[in-house]
């Protein structure tokens, strides 16, 4: 199982760490007596919280240690104050006004000692878990221990996992080396471990490969995949759930298990009791039954009712109540509320069914007949169906960019056929699951040789799986599936939301994948995009923001210095100096340099190797003016040339362009559509009638998405007409214009490929680059500039150098520059510097 977390890349390093201290510490508890088994479990969580807070870049941190130690006392605190020596109500009592007083430091009103990575750690450990220590404090009387509480609320992996099940503490208790085989424990634990890896890889394999914006549904085939995706995602939270509840096995804890076939549910009271199984027991306890039999008096069928709704309603506050724990943040989002509110509907309805018509459980027990199986699958099918559409609608920005995306109904399927297919298969395969486990061909029983068969034949295969020598030799298509599987970066959808800046405010959880939390997590909080930094200002026009110039102001942990002109470069004359080639550079934050300094962007550094070899070249001096600004589309890109670039007179122009050029294009033309903007571009009002759209009635308030979405069948088009145009410009100009490809430092850019933007560019008459395999031989994580951040870092800025550098000397022909051939070029030297030439070399 290490094994796998280690070449899957699963979860985190930390976790990582804690696992290798579970198999040394497990190794150590099996040959315990059975009373010192608890106290060295307390105590080994214990020192895995210190482990994974103080080891921090493979050493240990003292401040980190301190941190750690924060966790542990406020956490003895909290413990303690459950059993003063006074009246239970008083205590309870006391315990709101400290969470009251802890919210206040949460939320920042309050200034603490103790670092902002512990809260959600302590959050995870006592914000539910107290509840139910506190009711079974309140109606049993069995005293309590000191390291059963230990144990309970500090749990050993508890500290990697901020999303963590809602142990009960009466079932901690009960379940404790409750088997007489305690090997059957364990084993069911390692199984359990396995499972978890399964699910997480699969959850990787759809985040990767699946998941789609509603701006990107532009036919029946990405309308499915739009509302399938979401749903399939929750295999996250079922992995890691199950890895927890393996990983408590294996010292004892004979736990049940947290989800049961959850995309198998007959109905929606069975999705209900199969999915997150713990938080369902905790809400039935502590706040269903209370309340049914409370009101009982009014008639089974309104208790049933009452209590149901109100227990979906106190799920829907204690998910902003949880969020705000680990965020530090409140949600009262529309789509949380609806969500909850239409599944309890849902629930309720199916209830009130079963209470009529009786309730037969299909999917274990005695087989069913052919006549009953096919119905079975057939009503299971039509659950997953519904809990895919409320799952996308959960997972929206807004009403009307979820009614939006199912306009595509209208438009046949066009692209997207694999995708299609596999999620074709996945409905199907949940049929015939549901069919073959109600006719009792697949056994779910526990049997400890089968299972112990079946968890060593998945990891040989696994672990074999993630070899790169073997799926190297399978395919391209197998290389790049493991590649995806094997990838802890963002998606291309959520990587392109953050770049833009959507998930700045923080108000929509479902819309944040686990992977942003993340992000979040480390990210500083002035890691603003360039749009909304101080760098910029707005213009009223097109482009929509530019560049402050002459300022020296802090961006993304670097200085950015702009020059009179308001780029970020030199100090430049506006008409070039004799003998000097002069090429203006467009594109955004890759060919800015976001993170970098100034003196560090691949622009420069190739500049500066020019112009070290001008002795060599035909030219006495290289110019490369920096246009880029960050976050900029192609549409900006042509407003900047023709409004700045051409009245400096280059000799060319390099446009810089990645891959999926058309959603920011889109992005920013619904930008300046909603801000009503002034432009000379008749065009794009064409074709934003031609897509339906009311330009007069489009204010601020109007949903980007669904703008977007109308936009999306005259991507195309609209990126075709801007590459015409830029190419026209130019030429009018008397410049040649040349097109280059630059990869991201992604997963998901190597296996994508331009094929759209390469294709339109040669066809507007633009002169080709492709700088494909940049980074080819390096770590994709050793060039970001940060875990949260992947542009390129210094590093991965003087690899482009090099790649450009070699193309346009190999493009001589065609992009006459005047440079040195091969023989006479002065390399790069292991600091990014050019090597001095000797007079027997020259």
């Amino acid at each position: 199982f290490l094994i796998l977390v280690y070449q899957f890349n699963l979860e985190s390093r930390a976790f990582l760490h804690l696992g290798i201290l579970t198999f040394f510490g497990w190794s150590v508890h099996y040959f315990l007596p059975l009373r010192y088994r608890l106290p060295f479990f307390a105590l080994l969580s214990l020192f895995g919280i210190e482990l994974v807070f103080g080891f921090q870049e493979e050493t240990w941190s003292a401040h980190g240690l301190v941190q750690g130690g924060w966790i542990v006392a406020l956490g003895l605190g909290l413990i303690a104050l459950c059993h003063l020596p006074i009246a239970f109500a008083w205590r309870v009592a006391l315990i709101a006004a400290v969470g009251v007083t802890l919210a206040l430091g949460r939320a920042d009103v309050l200034s603490v000692p103790w670092s902002e990575a512990i809260w959600p750690v302590l959050a995870s450990m006592f914000m539910f878990r107290l509840i139910l220590y506190l009711y079974q404090l309140r109606h049993e009387k069995t005293p309590v221990s000191p390291l059963q509480a230990l144990a309970y609320f500090f749990m050993l992996p508890n500290v990697c996992f901020p999303l963590f099940p809602v142990v009960d503490f009466q079932t901690f208790r009960r379940t404790y080396y409750d088997d007489a085989d305690r090997h059957r424990i364990y084993q069911t634990g390692i199984h359990w471990l396995f499972r978890g890896a399964i699910h997480l890889i699969l959850y990787r394999l759809v985040y990767q490969n699946f998941v789609i914006d509603a701006a990107d549904v532009v036919d029946r085939a990405t309308l499915l995949q739009h509302l399938i995706w979401p749903f399939l995602l929750y295999l996250r939270v079922s992995g890691t759930f199950h890895i927890i509840t393996g990983l408590l096995h294996l010292f004892g804890f004979n736990l049940a298990e947290t989800h049961k076939l959850y995309f198998l549910s007959l109905s929606f009271t069975d999705f209900w009791r199969r999915i997150n199984i713990y938080w369902k027991d905790f809400i039935m306890k502590v706040f269903y039954y209370p309340v049914y039999f409370k009101v009982r008096r009014w008639g089974d069928t309104a208790a049933l009712v009452v209590a149901t709704l109100f227990a979906f309603f106190v799920t829907w506050l204690l998910h902003s109540y949880q969020w705000f724990w680990l965020r530090g943040t409140g949600l009262l989002a529309w789509n949380d509320g609806l969500f909850w509110a239409i599944l309890a509907l849902l629930v309720v309805a199916n209830a009130l069914y079963e209470t009529k018509r009786g309730r037969r459980r299909r999917l274990s027990g005695q087989a069913l007949s052919w006549r009953e199986t096919v119905p079975t699958a057939l009503r299971t099918i039509g659950v997953f169906s519904v809990m895919c559409i409320l799952w996308s609608f959960w997972y929206a920005n807004s009403v009307e960019e979820w009614l939006s995306a199912w306009s595509a109904l209208a438009r046949p399927s066009s692209s997207g056929l694999l995708a299609v297919l596999i999620l074709v298969a996945v409905i199907v395969a949940v049929g015939l699951s549901a069919a073959l486990l109600s006719r009792g061909v697949v056994d779910r029983q526990f049997n400890f040789a089968r299972s112990a068969v079946a968890v060593t034949a998945t990891g040989i295969v696994l672990i074999a799986m993630s070899v790169p020598d073997l799926h190297r030799s399978l395919g391209s298509t197998t290389q790049e599936t493991m590649a995806s599987l094997k990838s802890t970066g963002l998606n291309r959808r959520d990587f392109a939301q953050l770049e833009r800046g959507y998930y700045q405010n923080l108000i929509n959880v479902v819309g944040m994948s686990p992977k942003l939390w993340k992000v979040y997590g480390t990210r500083p909080a002035n890691w603003e995009p360039t749009s909304e930094s101080e760098i910029a200002r707005w213009t009223g026009g097109l482009p929509l923001y530019e560049l402050r110039p002459s300022i020296e102001l802090p961006h993304k942990g670097t200085i950015v210095r702009t020059n009179r002109w308001g780029m970020r470069d030199k100090d430049y004359d506006k008409i070039a100096p004799p003998n000097t080639l002069r090429i203006a550079l467009l594109g955004a934050s890759f060919v800015f340099g976001t993170a970098v300094e100034n003196d560090e962007t691949f622009q420069a550094i190739l500049e500066e190797r020019l112009n070290r070899e001008a002795d060599r070249s035909e030219h006495a001096r290289y110019e490369l003016l920096n246009f880029a600004v960050g976050g900029h589309s192609a549409i900006e890109r042509l407003a900047m040339l023709e409004s700045k670039v051409l009245a400096f007179e280059p000799d060319f122009i390099f446009y810089v362009e990645h891959l999926d050029a058309t959603r920011p294009l889109l992005d920013r033309i619904a930008d300046a559509l909603k801000m009503r903007l002034q432009h000379p571009y008749d065009f794009i009002r064409g074709v934003a009638r031609k897509a339906g759209i009311d330009v007069s009635s489009v204010d601020e308030s109007t949903d980007q998405n669904v703008l977007i979405n109308k936009l999306a069948p005259y991507k195309e088009e609209i990126l075709s007409w801007t590459y015409d145009r830029i190419a026209t410009a130019a030429r009018e100009g008397g410049v040649p214009v040349v097109w280059i490809y630059l990869p991201r430092p992604e997963e998901f850019d190597q296996a994508g490929s331009p094929e759209l933007e390469l294709r339109l560019a040669r066809e507007a008459g633009f002169t080709v680059l492709d700088l494909s395999g940049v980074y080819d031989g390096h770590e994709l994580a050793s060039l970001w500039v940060a875990p949260w951040d992947h542009h390129p870092n210094v590093l991965a800025n003087r690899l482009i150098a090099e790649k450009l550098y070699e193309v346009l000397r190999e493009a001589g022909e065609e992009i006459p520059l005047g440079l040195p051939p091969a023989q006479l070029a002065a390399p790069l030297g292991a600091g990014g510097e050019p090597t001095r030439l000797t007079e027997e070399e020259r």
